[in-house]
């Protein structure tokens, strides 16, 4: 009788710690059960918490895991997308990433899954930088754009306006330059980049086709933004980026996301900040910025995508959720209706990026972007260090990288 109590206990004790190794680690067999990555810290706990009691208030079937994992933590995304242990159904994803795996078959194709009952909930251009070929492979999470800083001292000094155009942003900063003052910062690391992809919509112009099959660095809108970005740099250091000069009061402008809003507002301010939306360069083209995303992607080889797919939507069009994860971060919600609050309508700067988030453009969703990013930020480098001839530095970086994306369409 001792020894089946003895069995009869050795196999509680092991079925508790299966339990306990699928709850903490993800995939279970249970059609009910889905796995989220989402990131640690006593302010999410809080919002995950919330959220999953919310949710499964009309979903009294469903089963939510949560495991803390750092947003950024793609390289561990991307193992765990084949491994049936630790695979997440649902996983917060930077954008620029969706292509390549969306291409590899590694993402749910959401729009098949049926996600167009909320495309109309966001900004366009933002549900579009989570698309490939056409389809959803991610639904916006958190976002982040670019607006112009500017230091309304220098500016009063110099006596020159908030500028709305390129050509008067070029003209202001000579006139800075000419009084003595530090005109702009201009970025010479990946955001650059990001940076420059802006530039080029707003030129008409794109740095590879629609289908992602050829490299089109020598396309004359981006050549147009070249040459603007060769014309702003003539005012700004070639030898570093001086972005911290501008927070300490030395510089005019500089292109800048609400990540560094702490650094100009409140206790820490140390000049009078002025925020605007980017400037035109084209007439009959949209002030496009840049667009920074985290999107919410589901694992194709997830046994329970549409449960999934629902959580996901509610994470993501949830006002509740996304005021609150986004207030935390110092970003943005994805809703139209979340962008409308007065928390981003009523305060100064955040209302300029709040309204400039409806006109954004997305690094392209093509599967080589890490090699286009290097080869765009390397080109830059050299481009402005050039004697102006440098229409052979852009073929040896088109070549490059279509060379990398023959490679993945062959």
């Amino acid at each position: 009788m001792k020894k089946i109590s003895l069995i009869v206990c050795m196999v509680l004790i092991v079925a508790t710690l299966t339990a306990v190794f699928v709850g903490c680690n993800g995939n279970s067999n249970d059609p009910n059960q889905i796995t989220v990555w989402w990131p640690s810290g006593k302010a999410m706990q809080d919002i995950i918490e919330n959220a999953v009691k919310d949710f499964t208030a009309t979903h009294p079937e469903a089963k939510i895991n949560i495991v803390n994992k750092p947003v950024d933590a793609f390289e561990a995304y991307k193992y765990a997308l084949n491994d049936n242990k630790t695979r997440p159904d649902v996983a917060i994803v930077d954008h620029v990433y969706i292509a390549a795996l969306a291409n590899d078959k590694q993402l749910a194709d959401l729009t098949a899954l049926g996600c167009d009952d909320v495309k109309s909930l966001y900004p366009q251009n933002v549900f579009e930088a989570c698309t490939y070929d056409g389809q959803a492979y991610g639904l916006p999470f958190s976002a982040n754009t670019v607006v112009l800083m500017y230091n309304k001292d220098i500016l009063s000094a110099c006596g020159v306006t908030v500028p709305k155009t390129m050509d008067e942003l070029i003209a202001a900063c000579k006139t800075v330059s000419e009084k003595g003052y530090i005109a702009f910062a201009q970025p010479q690391n990946d955001f650059a980049v990001m940076e420059f992809v802006s530039y080029a919509a707003r030129c008409g112009g794109k740095v590879v086709s629609d289908d992602y099959k050829t490299v089109t660095f020598d396309n004359s809108g981006v050549s147009k933004a070249i040459d603007k970005w060769i014309a702003l740099s003539k005012y700004a250091s070639q030898s570093t980026y001086e972005e911290d000069k501008f927070y300490n009061g030395k510089v005019a402008f500089v292109e800048m996301g609400s990540w560094a809003l702490t650094s100009v507002t409140g206790s820490s301010k140390r000049f009078d900040c002025g925020f605007a939306e980017m400037v035109t360069i084209d007439e009959d083209t949209p002030n496009y910025s840049g667009l920074g995303l985290y999107s919410l992607c589901i694992a194709e080889k997830s046994a329970n995508k549409q449960l999934a797919l629902e959580f996901a939507k509610y994470l993501s069009t949830n006002k509740t959720v996304q005021l609150a994860y986004n207030k935390d971060k110092n970003l943005f919600p994805v809703t139209n209706e979340a962008l409308s609050d007065e928390y981003y309508t009523q305060n100064d700067a955040l209302k300029v990026y709040a309204a400039q988030l409806q006109k954004v453009a997305a690094r392209p969703s093509t599967p080589v972007w890490p090699d286009m990013e290097s080869a765009l930020q390397n080109m830059l480098f050299e481009i402005v260090r050039s004697d102006g001839n440098y229409s052979t530095i852009v073929t040896k970086y088109q070549n490059k990288v279509q060379q990398a994306t023959d490679r993945v369409f062959k």
